[in-house]
């Protein structure tokens, strides 16, 4: 085997590693419950915004620079700050890390050890994470050579026998819009938000194994295609297994234990124990991912006076202490977090990788501006809080119903921008490009 096909694998078992967390094996067996005999529809809708977006996003990076700083560049750098900081503490330190340990106990270590407390768990998911965050340049050969294995292997036994031999039928649920459902449930895996955050330490360790060029390209795309097959087969297995459970249990509490039901179902006491240490391992690529990335920006961000390892540490506490809630108060919050600042990723990430088609500067102000203010008024609506005129408006936007009301202002947004840059740049000619000759776009 090529040095180049080597490692084209292991930064592509990698990518797969930190995109496959918590969520990512919480959620599609119970959306697979709810579909029942429609869980391709379902597959197909997930896979939208749980494996397309996610690639993309990390194409997204790639395509305009490498950074997530190049990929803001057209809004200006105080947006740079203020959108990273957002995802790097609401998303990252507060929301997707403590989950992710939190995780780790009730499906993992407490279905080995029944006994141990969550704190007990969650000091050692930690204690687990500082380590291998601590060798942030080699974070990605470990995670690719050591981690993913061990999960892919047991993704493949668990989900091999519960397809090979089902646990039952799916059923005809009842379940009305489907696809559209699943688009928005896989919000909830924070994969989009988890492919910009650590696209830069995926493409860093390419430049690490020394390529450049068409080379860099063609490990980076090959990694992507990896992570992406890697996703929608275990995503596509889950969800049937979910489906095949919808005729057995009809009532099934929590994700979590619906989850550990079906493990049970298709291996026994061993499906339980193979799951457990599932998690174990998806939870820990993941959060680690996410951890060196957070702490690499926000030491940036305050001129490195605590330097990378301080806020590694400061990662682990925040995290242990949120995580020590337990999965269900966490998740409490995860939902409108997710809803206010998807729209606003998910446009970005298609600017960035149809960057050479964007006009100039305007169009992605324009575009993010308007994603985010119908997000802000529908997420706000969600909670009956309104502002009169305003609300009612954004309630009768195209797609509102199946929770798309954004898409539609977003293109005029897009349009809006594209014009007024336009038009103020032929007043002043003089005006800044606002960098976009840097990174591709088009004057």
């Amino acid at each position: 085997m090529s040095k180049v096909v080597q490692h084209t694998i292991i930064v592509g078992l990698a990518l797969f590693a930190i995109f496959f967390g918590a969520g990512n094996l919480i959620f599609p067996p119970s959306i697979g419950n709810s579909a029942g005999e429609s869980w391709i529809s379902a597959l197909m809708g997930f896979s939208l915004t749980g494996v397309i977006l996610p690639v993309l996003a990390v194409y997204a990076i790639y395509n305009t620079g490498g950074t997530v700083e190049a990929l803001t560049r057209p809004i200006g750098n105080w947006f740079y700050k203020a959108f990273n900081t957002v995802m790097m503490v609401c998303i990252g330190m507060i929301v997707t890390i403590p989950r992710m340990s939190a995780t780790t106990h009730e499906l993992g270590v407490s279905q080995i050890i029944p006994n141990v407390p969550l704190i007990v768990s969650v000091l050692a998911f930690f204690a687990i994470c500082f380590y291998f965050a601590m060798d942030q340049s080699n974070v990605i050969d470990k995670i690719g050579k050591w981690l993913t294995p061990v999960l892919v292997l047991i993704l493949i036994i668990l989900i091999g026998k519960g397809v090979l031999d089902p646990i039952g039928a799916a059923i005809n649920t009842g379940a009305e819009r489907v696809f559209a459902n699943s688009i928005i449930a896989a919000y909830q895996t924070g994969d989009v938000g988890t492919g910009i955050l650590c696209a830069p330490i995926f493409l860093a360790a390419i430049v690490g194994y020394g390529y450049k060029g068409k080379q860099s390209k063609k490990v980076a795309l090959g990694g992507m295609a990896i992570a992406a097959i890697g996703l929608i087969a275990v995503y596509g297995g889950l969800l049937y297994l979910g489906a095949t459970s919808s005729g057995i249990i009809t009532k099934p509490g929590s994700d979590t234990e619906l989850l550990a039901g079906i493990a049970f179902s298709v291996i026994g006491n061993l499906g339980k124990a193979l799951l457990a240490i599932c998690v174990v391992f998806a939870c820990l690529t993941s959060a680690i991912g996410v951890m060196v990335i957070s702490s690499q920006f926000l030491n940036e961000l305050t001129k490195e006076k605590l330097g990378y390892r301080t806020w590694v540490f400061i990662m682990c506490v925040v995290g242990a202490t949120i995580g020590s809630l337990g999965v269900g108060a966490i998740v409490e919050i995860t939902l409108p977090i997710f809803l206010v600042i998807y729209p606003v990723i998910i446009v970005l990430v298609l600017l960035g990788a149809f960057d050479r088609f964007v006009p100039n500067a305007g169009a992605y102000k324009g575009t993010v501006l308007f994603a985010f203010l119908v997000s802000v008024v529908e997420t706000f609506a969600s909670y009956e809080i309104t502002i009169p005129g305003v609300t009612q408006l954004v309630m009768h936007l195209p797609l509102q119903s199946s929770g798309f009301a954004w898409i539609m202002p977003s293109i005029v947004g897009f349009i809006i921008g594209t014009i007024l840059h336009k038009v103020l740049k032929a007043e002043d000619p003089e005006k800044s490009t606002f960098g976009i000759e840097e990174i591709g776009v088009e004057k």
